[in-house]
C-alpha cells in the first residue's frame, strides 16, 4: 500500500510540473553550478596557490614613486578582496592558437613559411633561444628536478605539456622530466580527475623503495567552464606526497589556448622551490675516486660545484599521525666536485678524498657555499 501512495505521489509532482497548454512538454531546466576551483579567476586576475595560500597578482603600489621596483606583486587574495589592491593586467594572457606540426628532413620554401606562420613554433623557437642564451643561476640556485607525472590531460595534449615544460623551466628553477614508465604512462592514460592522480601519485612514492631523484611531482587536470576550458598543474612534495602549488590556464572554445601558461613573475612557487632541499643520485663510475650524477648542465651544476655524499635516507614521521615529514640523508660517505659533463642532463665527480665505502646507489646532496669548506681547485690536465 506504501509503494502505491509513493508511485501516485510522485506522478502527481511530474503532472504538476508539465505545462496546462498544449504544445511540447518537458521538464523545468536545472541550473548548471559551474564550480571553479579558483573563484577570484578571470579574465583580468592571475591566481595561484602556494602551500594552502591562494595569491594574486596586483600593481605594485611603490612602482608609481620608484622607477626600479617591479609593477607588479603577488599578495594573499584576501587581502585582495579587502579592496585596498587593484588587478594587474597589463600582461594577462592572450589567446594563441597551439598546433605542433613535424619538420620535413628537406624542407622546401613552402613549409619554411608554414612553420614561421605557425605561432607556437615561433614562441618555441624563441624560447629555446632564450633558455640557451640566458646565463647560467647563482652557484646557489640549483634546479630542482620534477617530474611530469601521466594523465589523461597531458598524453592527451603532448604540445601543451612541451610547452609548459619549456615556461616553467624558463620562469622557475626547474628541471622537468618527462615520464618514461611506459607501463605508467598505459596505467594512467584514463586519469583526469584530481583527487583520484594524486591517489595515483601517492601509491607510486609509496611503492618506491628508495626517495626519488624528483623533489616535486608535476601533474595536469581539466575542468570545462562557461566560456574556458580550464586546466590544472598540480604540484606534488616528492618527500612527504602532499600538494604544495597548483595554477591554472586556459582554452577558449575555438581551440587557443591563453598563453603563457605559467604565471608571469611567479614569486611566490619561486620561493618555495628555492626552499626545497636539493639531490640527485650518484653511482659508482669506471675509475675509483669517479662517480656518476643524474644531474648536469640542464640542472645548472657549475664545474666544481661540491656536494656530500649520503649512503641512505630515512623517513622523518609526525609521532602522533605517523605522516612522512620529510626525509633525513644519513651515513655521510664524503664530499665530491664536478668535473665533466655528459649527456641530456648527467655529470662525473671525483671525490677530494676516498668516500667511506662503495655502493650501488647513493644521494648526492648540496652544501651550502657558506658552511661547506672550499675544495682545492681542479686542474683539468691533471684527471
Amino acid at each position: 500500500m506504501t509503494n502505491k501512495k509513493t508511485v501516485l505521489l510522485l506522478l502527481w509532482l511530474i503532472a504538476a510540473m508539465l505545462p496546462a497548454g498544449g504544445g511540447c512538454t518537458r521538464l523545468p531546466f536545472l541550473p548548471h553550478l559551474e564550480i571553479d576551483r579558483f573563484a577570484e579567476s578571470n579574465d583580468a586576475i592571475e591566481t595561484m596557490e602556494v602551500m594552502g595560500v591562494l595569491y594574486t597578482r596586483v600593481v605594485n603600489p611603490k612602482a608609481a614613486a620608484d622607477a626600479g621596483a617591479p609593477p607588479a606583486i603577488w599578495i594573499p587574495a584576501q587581502v585582495f578582496q579587502a579592496g585596498s589592491y587593484t588587478a594587474y593586467t597589463a600582461d594577462l594572457p592572450k589567446a594563441r592558437e597551439i598546433s605542433i606540426v613535424g619538420k620535413s628532413p628537406t624542407p622546401d620554401n613552402h613549409a619554411a613559411t608554414a612553420v614561421t606562420a605557425n605561432p607556437l613554433l615561433t614562441s618555441l623557437a624563441g624560447t629555446e633561444e632564450t633558455l640557451a642564451e640566458k646565463p647560467s643561476a647563482p652557484p646557489l640556485t640549483l634546479r630542482r628536478r620534477v617530474l611530469l607525472f601521466p594523465s589523461q590531460c597531458s598524453l592527451q595534449h603532448p604540445d601543451m605539456a612541451t610547452f609548459l615544460s619549456l615556461e616553467l623551466e624558463d620562469k622557475l628553477p626547474l628541471r622537468v622530466i618527462d615520464c618514461q614508465d611506459q607501463l605508467l604512462r598505459e596505467k594512467n592514460r584514463l586519469l583526469n580527475q584530481d583527487s583520484e592522480i594524486k591517489e595515483a601519485v601517492r601509491g607510486w612514492l609509496k611503492a618506491s623503495t628508495k626517495l626519488p631523484t624528483v623533489q616535486f611531482i608535476i601533474f595536469l587536470s581539466t575542468t570545462p567552464g562557461r566560456n574556458y576550458q580550464y586546466y590544472t598543474c598540480n604540484f606534488i612534495d616528492a618527500q612527504t606526497g602532499v600538494e604544495s602549488a597548483s595554477f591554472t590556464f586556459r582554452q577558449n572554445l575555438k581551440g587557443a589556448w591563453l598563453l603563457p601558461l605559467v604565471p608571469n613573475d611567479p614569486t611566490p612557487l619561486r620561493r618555495l622551490i628555492e626552499s626545497t632541499t636539493w639531490w640527485t643520485s650518484v653511482g659508482n663510475g669506471q675509475e675509483p675516486d669517479s662517480y656518476l650524477l643524474a644531474a648536469g648542465h640542464r640542472s645548472d651544476l657549475l664545474y666544481g660545484k661540491t656536494l656530500q655524499v649520503f649512503r641512505a635516507s630515512e623517513p622523518v614521521t609526525d609521532p602522533k599521525n605517523r605522516n612522512i615529514l620529510g626525509y633525513a640523508f644519513t651515513e655521510p660517505l664524503g664530499e665530491i666536485s664536478v668535473v665533466d659533463f655528459f649527456g641530456d642532463d648527467s655529470s662525473i665527480a671525483k671525490s677530494r678524498a676516498p668516500l667511506s665505502g662503495r655502493f650501488n646507489q647513493a644521494y648526492a646532496v648540496e652544501i651550502s657555499e657558506n658552511t661547506a669548506e672550499k675544495m682545492p681547485e681542479i686542474n683539468p690536465d691533471q684527471q
